[in-house]
């Protein structure tokens, strides 16, 4: 997503138990952000067996944590159908996520300690009206058969498990413009439109879209030809739960700043904008858009923390595309780089680096993905009639307008999550500021 990760401020870490009867190892600490995965000292706790002094101690599980230990008991009894569900123990291991709850979980038969098994347990969040998590599973299902992902183990309606990539981390902050870091995603990005079609868009003077069929991109002819849906089919379910949070925030913010006038002109001026969007967000955003052009099929939410470098051959591959749409060539890589700017901090802080943005070395960087992108798709792109796109694609002002637009849609994400009390008065949360940071970097690029 558009923040990149987060957490609970506290989640159980390094819980482990056994089947049927459990034990819980673990402690509660802050996790820090996009970390893949933290170890921590623990500390043992016995359900149904601790004494009443230890009880203030007692880490006790809630019904979400319940459930996920049911799922993975079926899920081991139908893997292991020769062996007694009693002789295994398992070590659950929450990870970074912020749209769903990730778990790496490692379990073993304690009679073959040393074949241990490792899997990831995926809780989907609470954003099911806006991700078709069937056309996601298509995606990867795509990707792992090409080698360049892990396999889908068992889906559900709320959940699904998958294999863990083991020995890989989250492309580290300090090699995030590494040269063949960027090279790689460059060429994730310029195959991930492969796994659909290309459809030709326009919008009408109501600002309404068109879209009809180009070109079939499938090289897999015999899977079902998924439709995904397009960014503007995502912002309009967006903006929809924006209104209402936005709607539920401006109330408050009148009802406090009545009685509590003095020193709110920051405050203020960041309202102002984020009534400036939302009061015409439709026209702001699609107004970035081409009248019309060419829609691909794009990972929507690309940044460090999506990609996982494998050290063992030293290869990205790309995850989490529950976000995966139809739109405008080049908006992944712009979204990677905006990304990258934004920080979140282990102690909860947060910041938005201006003075980090490169625009120059971004735009060289969006040269190189735009000859790749233009190799990849000769058979349709090159065609005479597609001239004009072709030439426009090219342009800084369409590259300029990339950045907008991914920054303007994510802004709505801060909308939704927007909490008067947590982001303005006790600043626990900082979507208030981080929304605002968003809408002064869409506009940055054009001052």
């Amino acid at each position: 997503m558009g923040v990149g990760d987060g957490e609970d401020d506290a989640v159980l870490l390094g819980i482990s138990f056994r089947i049927p009867k459990i034990e819980i190892i673990g402690t509660v600490i802050d996790v820090a952000r996009h970390g893949r995965n933290r170890n921590a000292d623990v500390q043992c706790f016995a359900l149904g067996r601790t004494t009443e002094d230890e009880g203030a101690a007692l880490l006790t599980m809630d019904n979400s944590q319940k459930i996920i230990l049911q799922n993975l008991e079926s899920y081991i009894k139908q893997k292991h159908k020769n062996e007694n569900i009693t002789d295994f123990e398992i070590k659950i291991n929450q990870i970074d996520g912020m749209t769903n709850k990730n778990y790496q979980i490692i379990y073993y038969n304690k009679n073959d300690p040393n074949n241990k098994n490792e899997i990831l347990y995926r809780k989907y969040g609470d954003i099911l009206d806006l991700c078709e998590h069937d056309k996601e599973i298509y995606i990867i299902n795509y990707l792992s058969n090409k080698k360049e992902g892990p396999n889908i183990l068992f889906t559900s309606s709320d959940y699904r498990i998958e294999e863990f990539v083991k020995d890989s981390q989250q492309i580290p902050l300090e090699l995030r413009y590494d040269k063949n870091m960027l090279e790689q995603i460059i060429n994730i990005l310029s195959n991930y439109p492969f796994i659909s079609n290309v459809y030709k868009y326009s919008l009408n003077p109501e600002l309404k879209i068109n879209l009809e069929l180009y070109y079939n991109n499938n090289e897999n002819k015999s899977e079902k030809n998924y439709i995904f849906p397009t960014l503007i089919d995502i912002y309009e379910k967006l903006f929809i739960k924006a209104k209402e949070k936005y709607e539920i925030f401006n109330t408050k913010y009148d009802e406090y700043f009545s009685k509590n006038g003095l020193g709110i002109e920051k405050i203020k001026k960041m309202k102002e904008k984020f009534d400036f969007y939302m009061n015409d967000y439709k026209n702001r955003f699609l107004s970035l858009f081409p009248k019309k052009g060419f829609f691909i099929l794009c990972h929507n939410d690309c940044h460090r923390w999506n990609f996982l470098y494998k050290n063992s051959d030293k290869k990205l591959i790309i995850i989490d595309h529950e976000y995966s749409c139809y739109s405008l060539p080049g908006l992944d890589l712009c979204n990677y780089f905006n990304e990258n700017s934004f920080y979140f901090y282990e102690n909860g802080n947060y910041e938005f680096k201006r003075e980090e943005v490169n625009t120059e070395f971004y735009f060289e960087e969006y040269q190189k993905y735009i000859t790749t992108f233009i190799e990849l798709n000769k058979n349709w792109i090159n065609k005479e009639e597609n001239k004009e796109f072709v030439d426009l694609i090219k342009t800084k002002e369409y590259y300029l307008n990339l950045h907008s637009i991914t920054n303007v849609f994510w802004f709505l994400f801060c909308v939704i999550n927007l909490d008067f009390d947590n982001d303005i008065i006790k600043k626990t949360d900082h979507y208030f500021e981080y929304g605002y940071d968003r809408l002064s970097y869409a506009e940055l690029p054009k001052l």
